[in-house]
């Protein structure tokens, strides 16, 4: 059964709780009302919105901005999964090993326009189609140790200060909840608003300190890394420092060179090729204890 963006919608509300002041928040068909600290939330069309929407600030972004808009899921699964460099990762498949999103809550932090399951809630600081909560990755609306899961792709090097993400993150999981979380490496400057970190694979454990590393890996490899770093080359010497050709070559590029990609299929496999890796992924598990964080 396909769930709907109101059956999301009552699913999420007995575990959020006020971003300012983590108040109860009592529901009324116009929005959300914090009965701590009187705050207000609006409800539109099946979504919370507990932040202003928050659109494209450069050229290159507002491109990549109308693209998903424009295209919708096509963005993804065509522009994304096909067209880009990075090789394609089955993150969907992975997603149900460790947790089942029909039966527990699963968040999918910085989701952009794209569900990966139809029972995961999706949360993003943009009002794409696909998003069922408006809300500030710096203050996550969800009441302590509520969450079963949080998933993410490709947003944590977009925060300023990725490190209160993760305690945040931690606050808000069940003991023995899981975090699921695509990061890039060895990956091109990308503005989606605004881009300031990368992260080793070590970094990203460290980043995530006090909980039990379950999995981690490569999912685009030495391959998609050359093909990225070779394509935004191409874009920044043939656009004579035009932002928008810039964006346009890109696409000419990816279309010429990805098939290229599928390469890497030959090298995910092997755990050293992580070094030079263009994305990883890591599977934690919050420990079940104060006790055992600290061991």
């Amino acid at each position: 059964m396909i769930m709907s963006q109101q059956t999301r919608l009552q699913k999420i509300l007995p575990f959020l709780a006020c971003p300012h002041c983590q108040g109860d928040l009592k529901y009324e068909p116009s929005g959300l009302c914090c009965l701590a600290c009187s705050n207000t939330y609006k409800i539109r069309n099946g979504k919370i919105y507990f932040c202003d929407h928050v659109g494209p600030h450069d050229d290159l972004n507002s491109f990549k901005g109308r693209l998903k808009k424009t295209l919708g899921k096509y963005y993804y699964s065509i522009g994304v999964d096909i067209i880009a460099p990075d090789y394609p990762f089955n993150f969907k498949k992975t997603l149900l090993r460790y947790v089942n999103p029909h039966e527990q809550i699963v968040v999918d932090i910085g989701c952009g326009n794209r569900r990966i399951h139809d029972d995961i809630i999706c949360l993003d600081f943009t009002d794409y189609d696909e998003v069922d909560i408006v809300s500030d990755l710096q203050k996550l609306p969800f009441k302590k140790e509520s969450v079963d899961a949080f998933v993410s792709r490709s947003v944590l090097e977009h925060v300023k200060k990725p490190w209160e993400i993760a305690d945040k993150i931690a606050e808000c999981t069940k003991k023995g909840g899981w975090g699921l979380h695509v990061i890039p490496f060895l990956y091109p400057f990308h503005a989606s608003p605004d881009d300031f970190h990368r992260f080793t694979h070590h970094g990203v454990r460290e980043l995530f300190g006090g909980w039990k590393t379950e999995e981690q890996r490569s999912v685009a490899g030495p391959i998609s890394a050359f093909l990225a770093f070779f394509i935004e080359f191409l874009s920044i010497v043939f656009s004579f420092g035009s932002t928008r050709l810039r964006g346009y070559l890109y696409l000419v590029f990816c279309l010429m060179l990805f098939p290229f990609k599928f390469l890497d299929c030959l090298f995910l496999r092997f755990s050293s090729f992580m070094s030079i890796s263009l994305m990883t992924l890591t599977v934690l598990q919050k420990k079940e204890s104060i006790r055992e964080n600290l061991d």
